[in-house]
């Protein structure tokens, strides 16, 4: 009888222990398949920057020992490309065994790797040991190259992180046991557990490192199969995640007190065994065979092993894992009692009834526990991130001190105990804990009326005598926000305040809260300390530091301007009153002069620049920090405040000497000569004998400005990804080169030969119709690889563009990838659809959906192909620009006017230009690319000379025919009668004209202090010419005027074109409201502009 209580916990035990480690494992499955959902991954070209972190806490919860993320390679093709992505993403291990690290010096762990090696084979260039280029099995410990048709299994990511690279890439699949198992997986999509290890895998074990083959060989592990599936519908296995199953650790029981021994034995039933003996808590493993004691055979108690969950074994399917037990001669010895079977039968009942009930409402007691410790735990991980520690604790009603009652005794021990409390009260860090545990449930709000005080207890809230609080704000964010998508904004504040929040944790500051682009956070509380102004003068230089490297990296993704933001911090010292103001979606806040003080220290400061009132500056000076200060020059005028004294805290780089810009402006000026007159030449490639035909990528990269290099890696960015988007539908479509090439080519050397790039617009650019089939049949374009070669013509070309721009003021670089932009919004636009979808609550999910977009944009969203070619034409439209207007072209008898006939000069030019440069043998892939045949190569000019050329609005003739072809195609009174086909192209290519116009003067569109740093610069350019002589009229003399009738003869119509095309959704009403908006802006401030333009760039002049 009691070998059956202990034979039931074992059964109970041991299934519960599987069904943890099988959910969990699918739990953690779960994890990675979100986090590559999220990040648009394509499987297998997958790698978990959180890998470490998520798969820790999974073997801290189920106590396995090795977790390894195998992603399935389905074919040669693949196989061939992960070689090239495993080569490229290895830094995981680098990464990984940081983590450890960290998590050794920080918990004291000393099973977690130490990760001083010296790496034997080859190193990378981050002075890891290289992995295996491919995908490989490993016969007699000898990798060699897998070469098979597939499917592969490599080992990918795993944890522990391998201090030995030599096992990944290995084939877990060139195991037939493993190869069988993996097609149990695939057939059933459930996990599965693999043989004992010893029997399996063999030609693995010499890859590993010392410590995993020793700790497998102390006794007998299984390796868990958990299917990881590519979408929430669970119907594509995209990776095997694998994690060690420790047989004796299954059967060990809970309770603390040890037992007498008993003999657990594992049978397969296929003539395989093993043996461990069980004492309480502890399980020894014995040995591979069944080492019971035959005198206790009779005694056998047995129960299968975990019947839900499916096993392989090497014998054959017929083996079935038995749990067999068997008393130990110590067990007989401590149970074994002379009293008569009768009442043994029935004492044995009785407690074996008592144990069940014991058991049942255990079990039940440590589910509920359970429960209350996830609830706990998942409440306390969401306050942890709004209210410190202590206010925390107030909350769940945690209690950390005694009652003052308590102590008052007579006692010395009670005198002395009450004199420590009084003494305690008066300290700062003690008054929030006090209030914190005084306070009870069952309070009555101090006696107010329930209508008054709603939470019947008190505010948790308290005075902080000695605090310093720091606003952050995020120079030009409105205006930077303000052209950009919602989700660029939020990647740029995520990075942001992610970086802080990580600075603020090293330094113990505590964050209070973000309002908008603002960055609140105090020191001093809720733990006070002396140094409380130190500590965030050194975060806030660390802030300064971090946020100049975050834009500057984040301008390649988030595009121009990105690495012009600026920060502006103020800091104020005092006291504070904090607390939780209750109610709905409650925070942590901070009240008082000093939050105000701070706040308006911050908005009187310096872009770039840290401002301190004069209290800081004090508290910094006494602490020895007086090096660090600036006394500001000026008084400040504070709202509220007054005059107000305050200081500079210098950055590290200004104590080192470093220049740093403060202006709230774009740190990009012009080149002058000592004359003043502007140099026109390429964007920062001056006095050099730049030749593109021949010149490398480096070094015209070389010559290229920080800034110029970081937009050129933007426009890289854009141009592949729509590229891609070519790729996948010219594939959908089933359409190769089929032998064009010849035909290519001679098309190439027509297009070439031709000059008047203006005799070449069309009225109508026919666009391709809609084909379901090849849109059900379109793969996803993230999952398109462009080739290495195309990369780097494509790199090589944006760089050979953007060495030919001016270094112009307005008609530069800069500005061409800010009106790249703009098309890339209106783009993004068109192709979401937001109205087809909001007009029919069946259209998401309708079989039409694709022809209702197709028709609603014009074809637009149908063709990668459009919208390719209008970004690669906003990128040149300016290219070789002279800063000078066509009209003064012309007449100066320029060459470039009588070549071009003295029409779109400027426009033709850049086309001819940009045109020349992509035919050049070099990017000879990158136009098969974008192109595979004749007719795609017709459409494609077609689409870029109407583009380019529509970004003459000075043209009058031009005019009155774009004008003509926008009534004929919107205004129904004068629409023509023709084919249907043709009314769509017709709209399609008037949008496209106009799409070009609205981002060619898209800064009058957009926030005011876009319009006024472009308006600045088009001034200037215009200033620059007059000065030098190129220009009839001064500027100055009708600047106001002329931008007055701008807005209401071409830009607010125009906006009003781009809502009644119907086509750009809210972006249209976005782009007329800035527009109306800066009218009334200009109209009320515009002759102080003005004023301001001819005092900086006229001089006498003015």
């Amino acid at each position: 009888h009691e070998l059956r209580v202990v034979v039931d916990d074992i059964r109970k035990l041991s299934t519960k222990r599987v069904s943890e480690i099988v959910t969990e494992s699918d739990l953690l499955a779960r994890s990675i398949s979100s986090l590559a959902i999220n990040s648009k991954a394509s499987w297998p070209f997958f790698t978990n920057p959180s890998f470490p972190l998520i798969v820790s806490n999974f073997i801290a919860t189920t106590n396995t020992h090795q977790i390894i993320l195998c992603p399935l390679v389905h074919d040669q093709e693949e196989r061939i490309r992960w070689t090239n992505y495993s080569q490229s993403q290895q830094r995981w291990i680098e990464e990984g065994l940081q983590f450890e690290e960290q998590q050794r010096l920080v918990f004291g762990d000393a099973d977690i790797h130490n990760h001083d090696h010296d790496f034997e084979g080859e190193t990378n260039a981050i002075g890891m040991e290289k992995i295996f280029p491919g995908i490989f099995r490993a016969p007699n410990g000898e990798r060699v190259l897998e070469e098979g048709s597939g499917p592969f299994l490599p080992i990918w990511q795993t944890y522990e992180t391998p201090t030995k690279t030599t096992s990944v890439n290995f084939n877990l699949l060139s195991d037939q046991h493993i190869a069988e198992s993996f097609d149990t997986v695939m057939g059933t999509k459930q996990p599965i557990l693999t043989d004992r290890l010893d029997k399996i895998l063999q030609d693995l074990f010499p890859l590993l490192d010392d410590g995993e083959v020793s700790y497998f060989a102390s006794g007998p592990f299984s390796m868990l199969l958990q299917p990881v599936y590519g979408n929430s519908t669970n119907d594509e296995i995209v990776a095997i995640l694998t994690s060690d199953v420790n047989w004796a650790a299954l059967f060990s029981l809970e309770s603390d007190k040890s037992i007498p021994a008993v003999d657990v034995v594992v049978d397969d039933q296929c003539g395989r065994k093993f043996t461990s003996r069980l004492t309480g808590p502890e399980s020894t493993f014995l040995g591979f065979d069944d080492l019971h004691d035959p005198a206790f055979d009779e005694n056998e108690m047995a129960f299968p092993f975990a019947p839900l969950l499916q096993t392989q074994h090497v014998a054959g399917s017929e083996c079935a894992y038995r749990i067999r037990v068997f008393p130990t001669q110590e067990f007989y010895d401590t149970f074994h009692t002379s009293t008569p079977a009768s009442t043994a039968a029935i004492v044995g009942t009785v407690f074996v009834v008592v144990c069940i009930i014991f058991c049942l409402y255990d079990a039940a007691v440590h589910m509920q526990q359970k429960r209350i410790a996830n609830a706990a735990s998942q409440s306390e991980k969401m306050l942890s991130v709004l209210y410190p520690k202590s206010v925390r604790d107030r909350l769940f009603g945690f209690e950390h001190d005694e009652d003052p009652n308590k102590v008052a005794g007579k006692t010395p021990s009670g005198i002395r105990a009450r004199l420590n409390h009084d003494l305690r009260k008066t300290a700062a860090k003690y008054q929030l804990k006090q209030f914190v545990a005084t306070t009870r449930p069952t309070e009555t709000g101090m006696g107010l009326d329930p209508a008054l005080n709603p939470y019947q207890s008190k505010p948790i809230a308290d005075l902080f005598l000695h605090a310093t609080v720091l606003f952050a704000d995020i120079s030009g964010f409105t205006a930077w926000s303000s052209v950009r998508e919602p989700s660029q904004v939020f990647t740029l504040l995520e990075a942001v305040y992610n970086g802080f929040d990580l600075l603020a944790k090293r330094r113990k500051v505590f964050k209070v809260e973000t309002v908008g682009d603002c960055y609140v956070a105090v020191t001093g509380l809720p733990e006070p300390t002396k140094s409380h102004a130190t500590i965030m003068a050194g975060f806030a230089r660390e802030c300064m530091e971090k946020f100049a490297q975050l834009v500057k990296a984040l301008e390649t993704t988030l595009g121009p301007d990105t690495g012009d933001l600026g920060i502006r911090v103020g800091i104020h010292s005092g006291p504070v009153t904090a607390g939780v103001l209750r109610g709905d979606k409650s925070r942590f806040q901070l009240f008082g002069d000093t939050v105000n003080t701070a706040s308006r220290v911050e908005s009187t400061g310096q872009r770039n620049r840290i401002h301190l009132s004069e209290e800081t500056a004090d508290l910094l000076a006494i602490a020895g920090k007086s090096h660090w200060l600036k006394r500001r020059d000026q008084l400040v005028t504070a709202k509220g405040k007054g005059k107000l004294q305050t200081y500079w805290l210098m950055t590290k780089e200004e104590e080192a000497g470093v220049k740093i810009s403060h202006n709230s402006g774009s740190a990009d000026k012009p080149s002058e000569d000592a004359s003043g007159a502007f140099k026109n030449v390429p964007s920062g490639i001056a006095e050099s004998s730049l030749d593109l035909t021949s010149n490398s990528l480096e070094e015209i990269e070389m010559l290229l400005p920080p800034k110029t290099r970081r937009l050129c890696q933007w426009n890289v960015d854009v141009l592949a990804r729509l590229l891609k988007q070519i790729v996948a539908h010219r594939l959908a479509i089933n359409e190769g080169s089929k032998g064009w090439e010849n035909e290519l080519t001679k098309r190439e050397q027509e297009i070439r030969r031709q000059i008047s790039v203006l005799d070449e617009v069309v009225e109508i650019i026919p666009l391709p119709g809609f084909d379901e089939r090849v849109h059900k049949r379109e793969q996803d374009p993230n999952k398109i690889e462009l080739s290495k070669q195309v990369m780097d013509q494509i790199r090589l070309y944006v760089a050979c563009i953007a060495s030919m721009y001016r270094d112009n003021p307005f008609h530069n670089f800069d500005h061409a990838s800010h009106v790249m932009m703009s098309v890339s919004k209106l783009l993004s636009r068109i192709v979401a659809a937001d109205d087809v979808l909001d007009g029919s609550e069946n259209a998401a999910t309708s079989d039409d959906l694709g022809w209702s977009i197709h028709d609603h944009t014009y074809g637009i969203t149908s063709d990668p192909m459009t919208q390719f070619t209008v970004i690669l034409a906003a990128m040149i439209h300016d290219v070789d620009h002279s800063g000078v207007s066509n009209t003064q072209l012309i007449k100066e008898g320029n060459k470039l006017a009588n070549l071009f006939k003295n029409k779109s000069v400027a426009e033709q030019n850049s086309t001819v230009l940009a045109w020349d440069i992509l035919m050049d043998p070099r990017f000879q892939d990158l136009r098969r690319t974008i192109y595979a045949a004749p007719y795609e190569l017709d459409r494609f000019r077609q689409l870029m000379t109407n583009t380019v050329l529509a970004t003459d609005i000075m043209d009058k003739e031009l005019q009155t025919r774009r004008r003509n072809r926008w009534d004929a195609a919107f205004n129904t009174s004068l629409a023509l009668s023709e084919a249907t086909k043709d009314k769509v192209n017709r709209k399609a290519t008037i949008v496209i004209e106009h799409l070009i116009q609205a981002s060619d003067v898209a800064h009058t569109m957009q926030h005011w202090h876009i319009y006024c740093k472009w308006n600045e610069r088009l001034f200037q350019e215009m200033a620059v010419a007059y000065k030098a002589g190129r220009l009839a009229f001064n500027p100055a003399e009708k600047w106001y005027e002329g931008e007055i009738g701008f807005f209401d003869n071409y830009v607010i119509p125009l906006a009003k074109k781009l809502k009644n095309c119907g086509v750009f959704g809210v972006a249209s009403d976005e782009y007329l409201s800035y527009a109306m908006e800066n009218r009334r802006e200009w109209e009320e401030k515009g002759r102080d502009f003005v004023a301001e333009l001819i005092g900086r760039h006229m001089g006498e002049d003015g």
